[in-house]
């Protein structure tokens, strides 16, 4: 099970432990294994509820992937937009 603490998304049963899967920093989704919130690979963004695809940390740059909601998975509805992405991007399919 994975889990999100402070930006960072863990592969971990409890908020905070696991190993790092990547992190959001300023709606720049990164993907690697550090826990220091802007560091890995920026593989998308998300700005006014567009999703974005790409390796700049500009938010609204990138191809458009779709809209936040097309990526929103059940029970994460009140997370942050780049939160919802992530998750989804990291867990259940990487279309980033």
């Amino acid at each position: 099970m994975a889990n999100f603490k402070n930006g960072v998304i863990r592969d971990g049963s409890s908020a905070g432990s696991g190993s790092p899967l990547g992190n959001i920093k300023g709606g720049v989704i990164r993907e690697g294994s550090s826990s220091s919130l802007g560091s890995g690979k920026p593989v998308g963004n998300v700005k006014d509820g567009v999703v974005r695809a790409g390796s700049s940390s500009t938010l609204g740059s990138g191809s458009t992937k779709g809209k936040v909601k097309d990526y929103t998975i059940k029970g994460m509805e009140r997370e942050a937009d780049e939160e919802i992405v992530a998750a989804y991007h990291l867990l259940v399919k990487k279309f980033l």
